[in-house]
């Protein structure tokens, strides 16, 4: 593997705060599920046709001008820290770390697409960038999947669309989801209400690591239910309708907070900052619920004295691989708590250099 694709400091795109409605919306991704005709799926596939399947989708994709661009890994052949890298780059699942024989994923530099191979489908084509671009991700997806369908023969029926593994997914085998920060609606208590209403017009919610994991940090993955009986558009233009309303309650909640309770938040947003800059140890969830409540205090000017990319940098370099990767050790939990709170001080303190510079020299009087 090319040792410059592991780079712990580089913040992929979709985590680089610089889409619309970026104050709610972390990042939006589109999924296309797809499987190859006259191959058994991958967890009923010998270890034999895994091989096949692996070659022959890396193969088409190496062959299209639209992928020169893009790294082929195949996770056999990687380290269980570097696998575990490509999971908190969003990359691919956490479910590929559990899979054996040839899997892997194909991915563009920046983050923007990658294309996994032999997860739980043979193929699950992905898009992701910042912001809420629900539309824009659309497009960029459809055309690789028309590129990739020309090479490859998918597996597909008439009345029952594209065939995946899981019959939830069949149909368009399309997944749009939409990693939103919603504290106000914590805060306020109202998020049960938002929630059980979007669920009720087919919208599911998962954490921030995704299926089957808890909400941490006030970060909710939101994502449409069914991928059959409807076109793709269809089915975009109805969730991009439901996030659009969960963002415009998200916003009238940290107003109402705002008002009611000011000072409270703007104490609250201060000692988790000072509990990030002291403490000794720290774990990823404490790291997730601590720059929450920074995230909200920069997005309703609370607080200055970081960037949401100063947030986005400390919460991604403090996940275990890229921290261990950085620092060049392996070590187990306790230790590692440890050194992400040691990094995330060394950051915060790096930051806070920058700015009394910065200041002192905006506060320098030129000469006559």
């Amino acid at each position: 593997m090319n040792k410059s694709l592991i780079d712990p400091g580089r913040i992929p795109v979709w985590f680089n705060n610089s889409g619309p409605d970026s104050d709610v919306v972390i990042s939006s991704r589109i999924r296309l599920a797809r499987n190859l005709e006259n191959h058994r799926f991958p967890m009923h596939a010998t270890i034999n046709e895994r091989k096949q399947i692996f070659t022959e989708i890396s193969e088409s994709i190496k062959s299209e001008s639209r992928f020169r661009n893009f790294e082929i890994l195949n996770f056999s052949n990687l380290q269980k820290i570097e696998q575990q890298y490509f999971v908190e780059e969003r990359l691919v699942s956490p479910d590929v770390l559990n899979i054996e024989g040839e899997r892997g994923v194909a991915f563009d530099l920046n983050r923007n697409y990658n294309i996994m191979i032999n997860e739980e489908d043979h193929i699950r084509m992905q898009c992701l960038d910042s912001g809420f671009k629900p539309q824009e991700l659309w497009e960029s997806i459809n055309s690789t999947d028309d590129i990739l369908g020309r090479k490859l023969k998918f597996a597909f029926d008439q009345r029952r669309g594209f065939l995946t593994c899981c019959p939830t997914n069949s149909g368009t085998g399309m997944r749009l989801s939409f990693l939103l920060h919603l504290p106000g609606l914590v805060l306020t208590k109202a998020i049960d209400a938002v929630l059980q209403g979007a669920s009720q017009m087919g919208i599911s919610t998962r954490g921030f690591f995704g299926e089957h994991s808890e909400v941490v940090g006030n970060l909710f993955q939101l994502s449409n239910q069914a991928t059959m009986g409807a076109h793709e558009q269809e089915f975009i233009s109805s969730t991009k309708k439901i996030i659009t309303d969960v963002i415009g309650h998200e916003r009238t909640a940290r107003n109402k907070i705002l008002k009611e309770a000011n000072l409270e938040i703007s104490d609250k947003v201060y000692r988790a900052y000072g509990i990030l800059l002291y403490a000794k140890t720290l774990s990823v969830m404490e790291v997730l619920n601590l720059t929450s409540a920074l995230r909200m205090g920069i997005s309703c000017n609370l607080f200055n004295l970081l960037t949401i990319e100063d947030l986005n940098r400390i919460t991604l370099m403090s996940m275990p691989a890229h921290l261990q990767m950085l620092r060049g050790v392996q070590s187990d939990d306790s230790a590692i708590s440890v050194l992400r709170a040691v990094l995330v001080k060394e950051l915060l303190t790096k930051r806070k250099r920058k700015r009394i510079t910065s200041r002192s020299e905006n506060e320098i009087l030129p000469s006559d």
